[in-house]
């Protein structure tokens, strides 16, 4: 029987890795994917560590990034890097975890895990193989503290999402250690000081990120409930509540049965839900993680014996529930932004006008970031309008300096911000907008000033985009 499961395994993992490397090779990375590069790119180690605060996320993925971008090896090996972390955390998952073979199966040919987080090359890749790893030494973590120590430090700087499970599992392993006694004196002022110096650079971190304000303010109910709507059927926020509702009372039976794995998906599941419903409006790469969350509490469950009933109740609807997210696969025709992006194609029409390929273009959109990393050499350049005076390059990530920049066009910002658009002009600016914007309605715009006047000349349209020179008179 164990040969079978290995063999069975084998394929899954075959077909899982075909699959997912054929698609992330066909695919342009999005804003964030690309946006990650260019900070590790044009930035040194210091400046990312203290840069990405902004980003809601934190440094270790920058990092990890970092070697690969100071050789301009992009995209493949960002691609390929973050797709090693998804495959080796789906080995340690079918080697490791006390899950019976179907349940596995389920997780690997997953929505998550098949269109998700083994395509698009993100910070999420190398939380998801961090906490796997830290469940598969979760009943051994005595033996290594050390190890532990560290792989904690490593998971909670890797994203918001994976500090979330970080925490409880850190929680847990320092209650052990004081319970015990077991660790030698050295081994416990090494693995603590691992832990505390993790927890000030988490600290440090959070309590800097630039955007608080502006995401907080954000926050509205309709945002809040998105994260309930389309988790198993799309846009059905009744179907998938009796969904949850149905699924999580066996589940926590089982769970307050097992302290650990209710300790862990308590706490993550509280952390979540206050960023989902009172800071930050969820995306379905964000919910997701509800499901690495369960796997790992599924995964760490201690060895108190309870009823088989209780038990067997519990993994079908684990089962049931690993089950419905291969079945339901994101409707993707809703985030085209993420599996379809326009870089290329404009960075082409842009090369084959004589104009446009002169020209200096000013704009701060998701296109714009995922074109920075491909027109380092090109003739044209691109200059992001949210500006410090510091920095005044073009082709350069924008640095925020703890402000908000929203992306919004040209136009947008003119208004908004007059002077700094007119530090940017000079006689061969350009932008590119999106034509259904209201206000591109014609060929010509003045925006006028006390002192002087933006002129935008419509020079011509590109699929869903228009080109606009832009004068100062």
């Amino acid at each position: 029987m164990k040969n079978k499961n290995f063999y069975i395994g084998c394929i899954c993992f075959f077909i899982y890795s075909v699959f997912t490397l054929t698609k992330l090779l066909h695919h342009t990375p999005w804003f964030d994917e690309a946006h990650a590069w260019t900070i590790a790119e044009q930035l040194n180690l210091s400046q990312i560590f203290n840069y990405v605060k902004n980003e809601g996320h934190f440094f270790l993925w920058q990092f990890m990034l970092y070697p690969f971008a100071k050789m301009h090896l992009y995209p493949y090996s960002m691609q390929i890097l973050n797709w090693l972390f998804c495959t080796i955390a789906l080995v340690i998952m079918w080697v490791k975890a006390p899950f019976n073979i179907f349940i596995k199966i389920f997780i690997t040919f997953s929505a998550p895990f098949l269109f998700c987080y083994g395509v698009i090359a993100r910070c999420y890749g190398i939380g998801i193989l961090l906490l796997f790893t830290l469940a598969s030494l979760f009943k051994d973590k005595l033996k290594y503290p050390k190890t532990y120590s560290l792989l904690l430090l490593l998971c909670a700087n890797s994203s918001l999402l994976a500090l979330f499970g970080a925490i409880p599992l850190c929680l847990m392993f320092v209650y052990e250690i004081f319970k015990t006694k077991s660790l030698n004196k050295v081994n416990l002022i090494i693995s603590l000081g691992i832990l505390i110096f993790g927890a000030s650079l988490i600290l440090y971190q959070v309590l800097n990120i630039g955007q608080w304000d502006v995401t907080v303010g954000r926050r509205t109910l309709h945002l809040s409930i998105k994260i309930f709507r389309s988790v198993f059927v799309d846009n059905r926020l009744a179907i998938n509540s009796i969904l949850l509702t149905g699924f999580a009372i066996p589940i926590l039976n089982y769970f307050r049965q097992k302290k650990s794995a209710f300790i862990f998906i308590s706490v993550s599941y509280s952390l979540f839900l206050i960023l989902a419903t009172g800071v930050y409006g969820c995306s379905f790469w964000h919910t997701y993680f509800f499901f690495i969350f369960l796997i790992v509490a599924f995964w760490i469950s201690d060895d108190n014996n309870v009823n088989e009933l209780t038990e067997k109740s519990a993994y079908i609807a684990f089962g049931i529930v690993s089950l419905l997210f291969v079945i339901h696969i994101p409707d993707l025709s809703r985030y085209e932004y993420i599996y379809k992006s326009p870089a290329i194609k404009i960075i082409d029409f842009i090369e084959k006008d004589e104009i446009l390929n002169k020209a200096n273009f000013i704009q701060n959109d998701g296109a714009y970031y995922e074109m920075l990393p491909y027109i380092r050499n090109k003739s044209f350049r691109m200059r992001n309008y949210c500006w410090l005076k510091e920095n005044t390059d073009y082709n350069l990530i924008n640095i925020l300096d703890n402000k908000f920049c929203p992306t919004k066009n040209a136009m947008w910002q003119t208004r908004l911000h007059p002077e700094i658009v007119k530090e940017l002009i000079d006689n061969n600016t350009y932008t590119y907008i999106l034509n259904e914007t209201l206000e591109t309605k014609g060929n010509y715009i003045e925006m006028k000033q006390k002192e002087y006047s933006f002129v935008f000349k419509k020079y011509k349209d590109f699929d869903k985009y228009s080109f606009w020179k832009i004068e100062l008179k």
